[in-house]
């Protein structure tokens, strides 16, 4: 009974199956190669065959062509127990597009499908640069600003940073141990590349234009800046300030004061001197 269950676990195992990892949509623009996935496995002795559903003859049978083509290939690999027989197709052309099957051959055909889509234009994006972070800030504050660039076609190659005109370099004496630079790409590949500063312990010579600047020179790609202005607050002068002015404020109220007290003053004054004059000639 055991050994019947374990004979059945093992072929169970040892079973020929289309391996999970499949893509069944690619999508491509004109003239970039598509590779149609698939995965096999436990082949063994059967056999792997590319069709396009909407042609009679298959493209390929194992890791032959069916008949000569320039344009299509079977990149064929053993990986452990799977079997990776691919369908490449270079320059591709919106001719190309349609549904494709993978067959697995044996006592009764398996199938996996993968359309392909090739789109004629590939859409056109305008440059863009963009800086934010913190514009005040008192000394020894850590100053945060974020560069996002995206380029028209692909992600930029560089972001350079410059202050006042000079470009910031990690290793000179005023920006060693203070200034750090992390350029990454976001998890999802794309345009954009973004670049972040961070210096520590700000200093009031740290206040100015800080100018971020985008470059993709393997493709003669323009360059891009854009810039923002730190300053950097004085505490100490921000604290005397208030407090001249809070004293040039109690100053005013106490001659405010005076000036009422000596118009009180005389106004007695001059009620004592009318009486005694209404006295001397009543």
């Amino acid at each position: 009974m055991h050994s019947s269950i374990g004979g059945e676990l093992f072929q169970r195992h040892r079973q020929t199956t289309f391996a999970p990892e499949r893509k069944n949509h690619v999508t491509v623009y004109k003239g970039e190669t598509a590779v149609l996935t698939c995965a096999i496995r436990n082949l063994g002795p059967k056999t792997v065959a590319w069709r396009k559903v909407s042609e009679d003859f298959p493209i390929s049978v194992g890791k032959m062509m069916y008949a000569p083509n320039d344009e299509m290939s079977i990149d064929y690999q053993q990986i452990g127990h799977v079997t990776h027989v691919n369908l490449v197709i270079k320059k591709t052309l919106p001719s190309h597009s349609g549904k494709y099957e993978c067959q697995l051959i044996s006592s009764e055909i398996q199938l996996h499908h993968v359309t392909l889509t090739v789109l004629k234009k590939r859409p056109v994006f305008k440059q863009s640069i963009l800086l934010d972070g913190s514009v005040y800030l008192s000394p020894k504050q850590r100053l945060n600003l974020t560069c996002n660039a995206t380029g028209s076609s692909r992600a930029p190659e560089f972001i350079d940073w410059f202050h006042d005109g000079n470009l910031i370099d990690e290793r000179k004496v005023h920006w060693r141990n203070r200034a750090v630079i992390f350029n990454f790409k976001p998890e999802v590949p794309g345009r954009s590349l973004i670049s972040q500063l961070t210096i520590e312990h700000v200093q009031p010579k740290d206040a100015g234009v800080y100018v971020c600047r985008s470059m993709t020179p393997s493709v003669n790609s323009g360059v891009d800046t854009t810039s923002i202005t730190v300053h950097i607050l004085n505490a100490e002068k921000d604290h005397m300030k208030k407090r001249e002015g809070g004293h040039t404020k109690v100053a005013n109220e106490l001659i405010k004061g005076d000036k009422n007290r000596t118009f009180k003053i005389r106004g007695c004054y001059h009620l004592v001197l009318l009486a005694i004059i209404f006295q001397i000639f009543s």
